[in-house]
């Protein structure tokens, strides 16, 4: 059941809040939050009825382990949370990476395997990271008196479950326990659909439409002798801002969703490609990620306090298995090798003279193409199915299979000749220059318009605000008629394409 589809729109979602509503007059906010974690689990369900045992098995048995954790520590604490981590992340691996493990062992001894990669529990890698946190919060003693109910509800809420953003115990349980006197809040609602219909609108209008331009080419780039450079670039930036668009829907959706319920979920993405160096960027792109990583893999191997090589080594490392979080491929892991890499020049070139010299202007003109091209460049590994086709698809983006352009535009452009750019007629994705105009006029956007998060500021506080960057826009929602007839547009032009149905990109991860 997806978040852009006509069942979740116009019936799982009207009857949510319905029996929400009802439950909390008749019995209720407790009751309410009972509704809301069994129309949770149902949500699950509806994707795959027999991964829900598996959840609810490990809802009960960490909620359980949990509870042990919070009473006084008689000396068994470590060994329960040792347990806790080792049985998480154990049920992780085999479900995601047992194949790939299994697979490359066969290849290293010169055998193949041919087993069958198990189906992946949608949503695993994000539950997971939940009761881990909340163990780590639980043996910390800043989880206690928290009650079942409201524990399923926090790692099965629908708007972050399949998804994310990875929330942390203190950032919802305690506005579980906060006193209502209404099931809910004008201010929720309006709030909370404006955020829903922006992120129907990016993901149905604008990232379903450049998504058009990726599979052609990185799915069969094996089925031609090189790929012309255009088609590359078109393929390429296509997913850049497909992804983009595809993830910063979701997290709209997530916040919206949660807060017509009168739920703050933390902020998870925060205009990246407006960064200005990889650690900036790092700051603003699947941000609950990057703090979890940070808290709970970077600090407890010594962070920076062990010294530059060790931090370097730390660094390299935690961005390796945050590469491979994504999907048990050496893709993703090469991408978090890429970003690894180019955090640690990010950090090198910060100590050198010349960039304190460099400011303003000057240095904006700089770094952000610098750090767009080093995203660009791992958005190629990410997608690719293998590192063959991705090293084959930036050799064509920089010229190694030479330069093509359309027969007719070199007709007019002669002078292109003596530089050796030659024409060409066929091409796998690229049409006519409204293609690369659609790509620069959505670029120009992104750099240029204010995200959901500073559209929504002074009127939703995500959980994780002091995290966020401080960055206020002229563009600020508030209800009026004006932002009203706008977002009933953006909502309007979504549901226009409610018959192209398709996945979130972070569903597959």
């Amino acid at each position: 059941m997806l978040f852009n589809s006509a069942i979740f729109l116009f019936v799982f979602l009207p009857l949510t809040m319905l029996g929400f509503g009802l439950a909390f007059r008749r019995l209720g906010l407790e009751a309410a939050w009972t509704w809301l974690a069994a129309a949770s689990v149902f949500f699950y369900g509806w994707w795959n009825p027999a991964h829900v045992p598996l959840l609810l098995i490990s809802v009960s048995s960490n909620f359980w382990l949990g509870r042990r954790l919070a009473l006084p520590d008689t000396g068994g604490h470590r060994w329960l949370l040792t347990a806790g981590v080792v049985v998480n992340l154990g049920l992780l691996a085999w479900f995601k990476y047992w194949h790939f493990a299994a697979s490359n062992v066969a290849a290293l001894f010169g055998h193949s395997w041919e087993g069958q990669p198990l189906e992946l529990p949608l949503g695993i890698s994000f539950y997971t990271f939940h009761q881990l946190t909340y163990l780590l919060h639980c043996r910390a003693g800043r989880a206690q008196g928290t009650t079942f109910r409201h524990y399923l509800l926090y790692v099965t809420f629908f708007p972050q479950l399949i998804a994310g953003p990875i929330v942390r115990p203190m950032e919802m349980l305690p506005q579980l326990k906060d006193r209502r006197t209404r099931a809910f809040r004008w201010e929720d609602l309006s709030i909370g659909f404006t955020l829903l219909s922006i992120g129907l609108f990016k993901k149905m209008v604008l990232a379903d439409h450049v998504a058009q331009w990726v599979s052609p080419v990185f799915d069969h780039v094996h089925d031609v002798q090189h790929v012309p450079m255009l088609d590359a670039w078109l393929a390429v930036l296509s997913y850049t801002l497909q992804l983009y668009f595809d993830f910063s829907a979701y997290s709209d959706m997530a916040l919206g969703l949660a807060r017509i319920f009168g739920v703050s979920l933390p902020g998870n993405f925060y205009s990246p490609y407006k960064a200005l160096s990889i650690v900036d960027f790092w700051r603003r792109w699947h941000i609950t990620l990057s703090l979890f990583l940070r808290d709970y893999l970077y600090i407890p191997l010594g962070g920076n306090r062990k010294g530059e090589f060790r931090r370097n080594v730390n660094l390299l490392l935690v961005m390796v298995i945050g590469g491979f979080w994504h999907g048990a491929g050496w893709t993703f892991g090469f991408w978090g090798l890429w970003h690894g890499l180019a955090l640690l020049v990010n950090h090198a070139w910060m100590k050198t003279a010349l960039s304190r010299r460099i400011s303003g202007l000057p240095a904006v003109l700089f770094s952000w193409p610098l750090t767009f091209l080093t995203v660009v460049i791992g958005w190629t590994f990410f997608r690719a199915p293998d590192l063959r086709t991705a090293s084959s698809l930036l050799g064509s983006m920089f010229g190694s299979a030479g330069i093509e352009v359309p027969a007719s535009w070199l007709a007019r452009l002669s002078w292109l000749k003596p530089f050796g750019v030659a024409g060409r007629s066929d091409w796998m994705v690229f049409q006519s220059y409204s293609q690369l105009l659609d790509v620069a006029v959505l670029l120009a956007a992104v750099l240029l318009l204010p995200n959901a998060l500073q559209i929504a500021a002074g009127s939703l506080t995500p959980s994780n605000q002091p995290s966020l960057p401080s960055s206020p826009s002229r563009w600020t929602w508030r209800p009026s008629l004006g932002w009203a007839v706008l977002s009933g547009l953006m909502l309007a032009l979504a549901l226009l394409h409610l018959g192209r149905l398709s996945e979130f990109l972070y569903f597959q991860f």
